[in-house]
């Protein structure tokens, strides 16, 4: 037995081997599976839909793809702690996880059909990898419209057909399959060969053996972009396949009255490697430069909160975010949606210009900091 760990312990579960011959999904049962599968995602509120020819099915043909014998949708790496959670629900309404691969892939299996979930990492602010041979454009995963499949809300981009044609070229509207799995035996034993010694690869070989294959893939990719007229930032690094024992993941802020939406961060930011540093922003030197900041607590009470939450490995006190950023050992800087200032751009450009990944986490609905004075400040007045 193999095991993923979740924050709510080890989910164990046994890895296959696949390899799928002539096998194509039925389309009423996992239409029934996605249906299920839809209701639990919809708990945790992420961005996930169809990817890849499942995608150009959805959109093209408005049906499953008749070749095809898996489904495969995308969730997002900031994401994929609150996923494995879900898992354990999974679990209970009769499904399994048969795979789940290094690179970010889970393969869930129920009444034999099967779903691969690909997990999109950024590699820099405007590029994500799939953990296989694909980059995707940021935007065509935050910008995206509701799309309705036979009664399953997906995320399609809202470019989708802009988005096709550069994926596949101008001809997708045709139907062609472009994948296709052997029935013969002596294939199917050296992909299997060749996946079990995958699985096994110590990481420093797994992710110096990824590096190599997808840095040829990213050229192909930036090739497809010049030929695009679209512009890539310079000297990218594929940081999140970069060998590393411990995955070092960092994010900032004033944190001055604790929430639920604080703690969400922690936990989504943790769930981006093994190890979380949060830093939290000198009080004295907030007032230096905003006098009439209200910052109520202290810097150390700060900190003593912060190091509580289960979470967070390290708290670490800072003055200048783009000081920080030069003075800490990490590979992921996680930052919220309205850190945007100077500072912050120049931090971000420093994690691109040095391999560092940056990811921006979306808030907690209903829930900031300046809500929460306010309304202790209209309660206080009563």
């Amino acid at each position: 037995m193999t095991r993923i760990k979740t924050s709510k312990g080890y989910l164990e579960y046994k890895n296959h081997l696949l390899n799928f011959g002539s096998k194509v999904l039925n389309p009423e049962k996992m239409l029934e599976n996605l249906h299920i599968l839809s209701l639990y995602l919809a708990k945790i509120d992420i961005n996930w839909g169809p990817a890849f020819g499942t995608l150009i099915g959805i959109v093209r043909n408005e049906e499953f793809q008749p070749w095809k014998p898996v489904f495969d949708i995308y969730i997002l790496k900031e994401d994929e702690e609150c996923f494995k959670d879900i898992l354990w629900l999974l679990l209970e309404a009769d499904f399994e996880v048969v795979r789940y691969e290094r690179r970010g892939r889970y393969y869930l299996v129920r009444n034999g059909e099967y779903i691969k979930v690909f997990v999109l990492t950024k590699v820099c602010s405007d590029v994500r990898h799939t953990g296989s041979s694909d980059f995707i454009h940021e935007k065509y995963i935050q910008n995206t419209v509701k799309w309705y499949f036979k009664g399953i809300q997906l995320n399609v981009p809202a470019e989708v057909d802009e988005y096709l044609e550069f994926q596949y070229g101008k001809d997708w509207t045709t139907p062609k399959q472009t994948v296709i799995y052997s029935n013969n035996l002596f294939v199917r034993y050296r992909y299997w060969m060749k996946t079990w010694i995958q699985d096994h690869l110590p990481d420093d070989l797994y992710y110096k053996w990824i590096l190599n294959h997808r840095k040829k893939d990213f050229k192909k990719f930036k090739m497809q972009c010049v030929k695009a007229g679209i512009p890539l930032p310079l000297n990218v690094q594929l940081a999140s396949m970069q060998p590393r024992k411990y995955r070092k993941v960092m994010t900032v802020g004033v944190y001055d009255l604790l929430h639920k939406g604080h703690v969400e961060l922690y936990r989504r930011a943790k769930g981006l490697g093994d190890y979380l540093i949060v830093a939290a922003q000198d009080g004295d030197f907030i007032l230096k430069y905003k006098p009439t900041a209200q910052v109520m607590n202290s810097t150390e009470d700060r900190k003593y909160m912060i190091k509580a939450i289960r979470y967070v490995d390290e708290v670490i006190t800072y003055t200048d975010v783009d000081k920080i950023v030069q003075e800490v050992d990490f590979d992921v800087f996680v930052t919220g949606p309205d850190q945007i200032h100077a500072g912050f751009q120049r931090a971000i450009q420093w994690c691109e210009e040095h391999g560092k990944e940056h990811i921006v986490l979306g808030r907690t609905d209903g829930i900031s900091s300046s809500e929460l004075k306010a309304k202790i400040a209209a309660k206080t007045k009563k």
